[in-house]
């Protein structure tokens, strides 16, 4: 079934209360420290300013680089004629970017490069166009690339955050914005819980759970076109879908007879398979990037612990044997780490672990954490939390040198979940 709807003056209004804004909330003292100075350009200084401050904002969002204010440079080198070295060493730099910005036919055209003071060399030369009204685009790629010529990671800059709000009691909606909060959308809204939000692998859809029929139901939602359609199961209860690798699948939990169990959705032929069979509770499945295995929470040993099933033969093994409470399980990107929620005395803190050993490296320090999701590049974990009442959501980086928050101004906030890496 499909259902086409209708965004309301009344999301206009909600968007403003439900903006997240990232804050950073600790660094580490020995983080690098970066100088990204204005570009020049015949469009003006304001212009400059622009573009160095969105490109600043950008690399600075996580609390990983410590930024050299404005009038602390020396110098305000665009090319590497004009750039002189020296001039950063008397100043600690690590790294300065740069560049200029030309106007051809209509377009803009920006030359950025990246200077490793410590190495003594240019480790990033390079140019993007595109038009004056995307410079917001133009100049998350650029930061993405800055980024990764620094780090050795892929950008994530233009990537995007699901989550579900709860603006007050009895309502519920599910949001999309960009993963610094700005360009926030509704995409659905209702009177009944949503939850379990989930990225398609292209970035172009989001499967969730719905109740506004009464029933737990998953939805599949086309963000391009705002179609939703439902997976036919005769009525029964389902909950938590996530797509597999290459899109061809949807795994999700199915309640029948009250028992939970772990299904299989083909996409193609919309035949459904049941991958786990056991009177014990099994739910929240996750596939490893490789699309052979899937993670889920399981009560089969007599407390929730993850589990792990090789999807041809159905073979299951347990995972976690630490601590009388893990669930939620996601792999990292490298298929060879999880995170999870791990408990103990009714205290929930997100957790990681490397599947060839046993030890359990808890990274959060929060009380009532959940629902962690792990970037595409697979540096950082953005989870649920709880202070009083509220719940926000907040995040780590998995070397634990920056932890950051990202609170809502009304309502509350949770479940998250990271978009693929988005073109």
């Amino acid at each position: 079934m499909k259902i086409f709807f209708i965004v309301l003056i009344y999301f206009f209004c909600l968007n403003f209360e439900a903006k997240l804004k990232i804050e950073i909330i600790k660094g580490s003292e020995d983080l690098p420290d970066i100088a990204v100075v204005p570009f020049k350009s015949s469009l003006g200084r304001k212009f400059e300013y622009k573009v160095r401050d969105l490109i600043n904002e950008k690399l600075t969002l996580f609390g990983e680089f410590n930024s050299l204010e404005l009038e602390k440079m020396l110098s305000f080198p665009f090319d590497e004629e004009s750039f002189y070295r020296r001039d950063w060493e008397l100043l600690s730099v690590d790294y300065a970017v740069f560049g200029e910005i030309y106007e051809t036919e209509g377009n803009l055209t920006l030359y950025y490069l990246v200077a490793d003071i410590g190495l003594k060399r240019i480790i990033l030369r390079g140019d993007i166009t595109g038009e004056n009204k995307n410079i917001g685009l133009i100049t998350k790629k650029i930061s993405d690339r800055v980024y990764e010529s620094i780090t050795g990671l892929k950008g994530i800059f233009n990537t995007k955050l699901a989550y579900i709000l709860n603006p007050e009691p009895n309502k519920y909606s599910i949001c999309v914005s960009d993963i610094d909060g700005d360009n926030e959308e509704v995409l659905f809204s209702s009177n009944s819980p949503l939850m379990s939000p989930d990225w398609s692998p292209d970035g172009n859809k989001l499967a969730y759970v719905s109740f506004e029929k009464g029933f737990a139901e998953i939805y599949i939602q086309n963000l391009l076109t705002g179609v939703r359609e439902t997976i036919p199961t005769l009525g029964m209860s389902k909950s938590a879908p996530v797509w597999s690798p290459d899109s061809k699948n949807l795994a999700f939990v199915i309640s029948m007879s009250g028992n939970p169990d772990i299904y299989n959705y083909n996409l193609k032929n919309k035949k459904i398979s049941r991958l786990t069979n056991h009177y014990g509770i099994d739910t929240e499945p996750a596939w490893s990037p490789d699309g052979k295995k899937l993670l889920f929470t399981s009560n089969r040993s007599g407390s929730p612990q993850i589990f792990e099933i090789k999807v041809s033969n159905k073979r299951i093994k347990r995972v976690t044997l630490e601590g009388s409470y893990n669930a939620r399980s996601r792999f990292f990107p490298d298929g060879k780490n999880i995170v999870f929620v791990h408990g103990n005395n009714g205290i929930f803190h997100i957790a990681t672990r490397n599947l060839k050993d046993r030890f359990i490296n808890i990274v959060t320090k929060t009380t009532l954490d959940e629902s962690p999701t792990i970037s595409p590049n697979g540096h950082i974990v953005i989870y649920s939390t709880k202070k009083e009442n509220q719940g926000y959501l907040a995040g780590i980086t998995v070397d634990r040198k920056s932890k950051f928050q990202l609170p809502v101004k009304k309502g509350s906030v949770r479940e998250p979940a990271w978009s693929p890496f988005l073109n």
